[in-house]
C-alpha cells in the first residue's frame, strides 16, 4: 500500500518556484520584494490577512494537510528514534 501522508518533499517548494509564482501573480510594475523590505510590519499584516481569509475558504482542507504532515513527521521522529519501520 503506498504511502497516504505527505512528505516534506510533497509540500516543499523551492524559493525560485515561489519567486516565480508570486512574479505571475503581482502586476509588473509592483516591486513586492522591495515593498516588503521597506514595509515589513504592513507586509505581515496582509499576509494575516490573506492566510486568515484562505484559512475561512480552505480550513478544512489546509487542517487535513496539515495534520497528516504533522503525522508523517512524527512517524518519522519514532522510526528513526528506534531504528525501525514502526510507524
Amino acid at each position: 500500500m503506498g504511502d497516504r501522508y505527505l512528505s516534506e518533499s510533497d509540500v516543499e517548494v523551492p524559493h525560485e518556484q515561489l519567486d516565480e509564482f508570486l512574479d505571475e501573480l503581482l502586476p509588473e510594475e509592483l516591486d513586492w520584494k522591495r515593498l516588503v523590505s521597506a514595509y515589513p510590519k504592513s507586509a505581515l499584516v496582509v499576509a494575516a490577512v490573506a492566510g486568515f481569509a484562505f484559512g475561512r475558504s480552505r480550513g478544512a482542507a489546509l487542517l487535513a494537510g496539515l495534520a497528516a504532515f504533522a503525522a508523517d513527521g512524527v512517524g518519522r521522529v519514532v522510526n528513526e528514534y528506534l531504528g525501525d519501520e514502526i510507524i
